[in-house]
């Protein structure tokens, strides 16, 4: 608002617009001001002259300050934090905190919380003496440890009194840069975690959602990895490092993981280790097996195939016995090439007994005879007595030499025989033939169904059977197992059902052969040994033949998804120690931030609490975000 002398210029300025509505409107106001000027002076002139306080009132004066100053440094520092971290919390859980609005809040929240536990002088004197102290502090830099207090004691008699007010605002400056200083250290709390905490550095200030860009498309790697889990039967859900194998995401994710924060990537961990154990189930139910223990499942095997060897056999000698009526085994045949073959061999009698016992069977049905020099010479003899001797052939070990010259002896008595007979010799001999194809030819299904010699112990034990049927036969003995027990009936195809799903299970027991366990004491599925165990199998086709090529491929997928949620880049650091941010710690109760900050300790401490939750908020965020396998593209 103008002066009087301000307006009367104007008016004599402008005298030539007199009577105008615009010199009217000054006019009034020329005579407003003069009236409060008047007002103001006469006031002044009758005021009362102040007089010098006496000794008495200044005693009581100093006893005053020096109660404002101790209720100050200690009531004032402690009210000034408590209403420091109050205005702090509002600011922060109204979602205002970071404005210039919230930063003035605060200010006035430290203020009178300094205010309300501070003394303040009722007395002229005392209210001088504040005064004088306030003005003689504003020399001092604000970052002195004492200032604290004093700047307590300003601010609060600032709030209290006029005439401290106008003496003690520099005083008051370290509360009030402390206030403003607490924002700029909460906002930039997040950067100091990134450049010291293990962890906290893929937290930006831009947000929550981490260390993704926002926007950005996953990358076809991360696609080909969700959709690989999401496809198997139980699908597996990734989270963000998982996904994406970026360092970084999978050094935030497994450190949390440990922290207690880190409650949803715990959930998250069990519920993939439990999806895992699903899929091996899932995959146990496509072999439509129903058999679950190793012994069982071996008998079941060797009950089928003892059953289609009785089978060949019935036929074998159905059709022989028709020959044989039909005088078809009564012509004769010289069996030269087994006779030469034994003559050749005989010399390792001792290393394969079949040899010995050839030789004995051929001299007792007149197959041969020995010469002078102990060599057996060929005589004809019917079919029937050559195939009895046939018989003894067929009747060789399995293991060593006694193997390898028994079916030697079977292919040269083929040869010799070859082409005699009728048709329903033929057939005899082809049906002979199958048998032979089928269950005894092959060593690893001849032991499966033989028992040791003059025992009633099979060679191979029941709960051996998937061992030396699966996993220690190649892929063309697997293969040729197979055919022998999907042809054998129901039976064997269920028989082979069973070692399908035996296998599975073997790939189960293999990776959770480990003691951990989950919170529900559930088996820990280990991606080291369940690599191997499916790599063991799959390196030479065994597992594309026992599971088919699709379920193979799930198991592939299986293995590769249980190393995504396990496993981590090589070069991804994880510090779960912790050894930064408990120093840091240590630094701020110890004063060290204080000093650096310019902030009172206990200010400090408050300031820790408000940082910690904000960090907490972002971290949460951060989690929950990361149990998303996918960014989120923006439009």
């Amino acid at each position: 608002m103008a002066t009087a002398d301000e307006y009367a210029a104007w008016i004599v300025k402008n005298s030539a617009k007199r009577g105008t509505p615009e010199f009217d409107t000054v006019a009034q106001a020329y005579q407003l001001a003069k009236s409060e000027e008047n007002t103001a002076t006469l006031q002044q002139q009758n005021a009362p002259i102040p007089k010098e306080p006496s000794i008495g009132e200044q005693i009581i004066g100093a006893g005053e300050t020096a109660l404002t100053i101790g209720t100050g440094a200690v009531g004032g520092a402690a009210g000034m934090v408590g209403g420091a971290v109050k205005g702090l919390t509002e600011q922060i859980l109204s979602g205002q905190f970071g404005t210039p609005e919230a930063v003035r809040a605060v200010e006035q929240a430290a203020a009178k919380g300094a205010q309300a536990l501070t003394y303040v002088p009722r007395t002229q004197a005392g209210q001088e003496q504040v005064g004088a102290i306030g003005e003689a502090l504003q020399g001092l830099p604000p970052v002195l440890p004492v200032v604290g207090p004093i700047g307590a004691v300003s601010a609060a008699t600032k709030a209290a009194t006029p005439i401290v007010a106008a003496t003690a605002s520099r005083a008051a400056a370290p509360i009030i840069q402390g206030s403003k200083k607490v924002g700029q250290v909460i906002s930039n709390a997040a950067e100091t975690a990134r450049q010291f905490i293990p962890g906290a550095e893929a937290t930006p200030r831009g947000g929550a959602s981490g260390g993704r860009s926002v926007g950005a498309a996953a990358t076809p790697q991360a696609i080909r990895r969700v959709e690989t889990a999401e496809g198997l039967p139980v699908p597996i859900k990734l989270t963000r490092g998982a996904a994406s194998r970026e360092s970084q995401q999978l050094e935030f994710e497994k450190k949390q993981i440990q922290t207690d924060l880190g409650g949803p990537l715990r959930s998250r961990a069990e519920e993939n280790n439990l999806g895992a154990l699903q899929n091996f189930d899932a995959l146990i139910d496509m072999t439509d097996a129903q058999l679950a223990d190793l012994s069982t499942i071996g008998g079941a095997v060797v009950k089928s195939l003892t059953e289609g060897l009785t089978s060949a056999k019935n036929k074998t000698r159905a059709a022989y016995k028709a020959a044989e009526l039909a005088g078809e085994l009564e012509n004769n045949v010289t069996l030269n090439s087994v006779v030469s073959y034994i003559n050749e061999n005989i010399p390792e009698g001792d290393l394969a007994p079949i040899l010995k016992a050839a030789r004995q069977k051929a001299i007792s049905i007149g197959a041969a005879i020995p010469d002078a020099s102990g060599n057996l010479v060929a005589q004809p003899v019917s079919l029937r007595q050559a195939e009895s001797l046939r018989q003894t052939f067929q009747r060789a070990g399995y293991d060593g030499a006694d193997q390898f010259h028994g079916g030697s002896l079977r292919r040269a008595f083929d040869v010799g025989t070859e082409g005699l007979g009728g048709d329903l010799y033929k057939k005899a001999r082809a049906t002979r033939a199958e048998q032979a194809r089928k269950y005894e030819n092959r060593v690893f299904v001849a032991r499966l169904i033989k028992n040791r010699k003059n025992m009633a112990d099979p060679v191979v034990a029941a709960d051996q059977v998937f061992n030396k049927s699966v996993l220690n036969s190649s892929p063309e003995e697997i293969t040729f197992l197979k055919r022998v027990l999907v042809t054998s009936g129901d039976d064997g195809r269920q028989a082979w059902n069973e070692l399908r799903g035996a296998t599975v299970r073997h790939l189960r027991d293999e990776a959770t052969k480990g003691l951990g366990m989950d919170s529900n004491d559930r088996p820990i599925v280990s991606p080291a040994k369940l690599n191997q165990t499916v790599n063991a199998l799959d390196k030479n086709g065994r597992l594309d033949i026992m599971l088919g090529k699709k379920n193979a491929q799930t198991v592939r997928d299986l293995n590769d998804v249980v190393r995504y949620v396990t496993t981590v880049p090589p070069g991804t650091l994880i510090n779960t120690s912790g050894t930064t941010g408990t120093f840091l710690a240590a630094m701020a109760e110890a004063g060290v931030s204080g000093a650096i900050t310019g902030l009172p300790v206990p200010l400090v401490s408050g300031i820790k609490q408000i940082v910690k939750m904000r960090k907490e908020g972002k971290t949460k965020a951060r989690i929950n975000d990361a149990l998303n396998a996918l960014p989120i593209v923006s439009p």
